[in-house]
């Protein structure tokens, strides 16, 4: 699945921003998988 790097970047620093790994213990590529899946629930 191709994804807008736009997007990419900006989910990029929402995961960053919000600490995202450290808090739900999720990688970066999951967290991109279950957003786009829409089953992202933070």
């Amino acid at each position: 699945m191709k994804i807008n790097d736009e997007l990419l970047e900006k989910l990029g620093v929402y995961f960053v921003y919000h600490d995202i790994y450290n808090r739900y213990g999720i990688t970066f590529e999951t967290f991109v998988e279950r957003w786009v899946r829409g089953t992202l629930e933070i």
